[in-house]
């Protein structure tokens, strides 16, 4: 007979602390635009392609995957691996577009 084990068995916590990380969360996505704005000013100033893809590349690393999170988990009804393997592809996608960014001849 084989037993099943519960590796989480608390649901929920302190609302201070949820809170604050939902705080801590628009926070970075808030800064992470406010990036991705000046680079894409910088681009329509320079021309230079470089700074547009750099600009792609940090809204799919940081704000793509933090929107991804609120929306699976409050939005949509979307499980945990699918939701992981979202901002996992996000993340990668934007981390292709800064060293392509970086490295574009």
């Amino acid at each position: 007979m084989t037993t099943g084990i519960a590796l989480q068995t608390t649901v929920g916590g302190s609302r201070t602390v949820a809170l604050l990380a939902l705080a801590g969360l628009l926070v970075a996505a808030v800064l992470s635009l406010g990036v991705v704005y000046r680079l894409i000013d910088g681009y329509r100033r320079n021309g230079t392609r470089p700074m547009l893809t750099l600009g792609i590349g940090l809204v799919l690393l940081v704000t793509g995957p933090i929107f991804l999170r609120l929306a699976f988990a409050n939005v949509v009804a979307v499980s945990p691996v699918a939701r992981s393997v979202a901002t996992t592809a996000s993340e990668l996608l934007g981390l292709s577009a800064i060293l392509y960014a970086i490295y574009d001849p």
